[in-house]
């Protein structure tokens, strides 16, 4: 089969070509991003409609707004903070959930050069394929506000 044949078929051209059944891809479509909103939390699996979707809508815009937040302070921390290391001493779900991801509150000893190991308490948001990495006895770089020393960000 030639370049143009399989052009022909892409766009329609022959019915028993790879595309032909649209209908049944739009549905496992429409499946995949019911199955990953409800992963997400923003629904229990159906799917989003007019009736809620102003709703679903809004939670994303809020998990948006605290997922952006967290990042721009952890950037804050990173491009101003002291370089120390530290080993995480304790990790707790916490229940919340934003997008999905859940956080933990980490007891963390921080060791910074020259002086005496501190511990912190910090929420964190650890995605559960990342989980391993922040298990107790696990050691992190970190970066320390200056101003406030429990003020971390993990940044290894």
């Amino acid at each position: 089969m030639g370049l143009f044949d399989r052009a022909k078929n892409a766009f329609g051209g022959n019915p028993t070509g790879s595309n032909q059944d649209w209908a049944a891809q739009a549905q496992a479509a429409q499946e995949l991003a019911s199955q990953h909103l409800r992963d997400a939390g923003y629904t229990d699996g159906s799917q989003v409609t007019m009736a809620n979707a102003a709703q679903v809508g809004g939670q994303m815009q809020a998990d948006h707004d605290v997922l952006n937040a967290y990042g721009q302070e952890l950037n804050r921390i990173i491009s101003i903070g002291t370089p120390g290391s530290s080993v995480v001493t304790g990790l707790v779900d916490t229940g919340e959930r934003t997008a999905g991801n859940p956080w933990y509150q980490l007891e963390v000893q921080v060791t910074l050069p020259g002086a005496a190991p501190y511990t912190v308490t910090k929420r964190e948001m650890v995605p559960a394929q990342f989980l391993a990495n922040y298990a107790v006895g696990t050691a992190h770089e970190v970066a320390v506000d200056p101003a406030n020393p429990q003020n971390i960000a993990l940044t290894s």
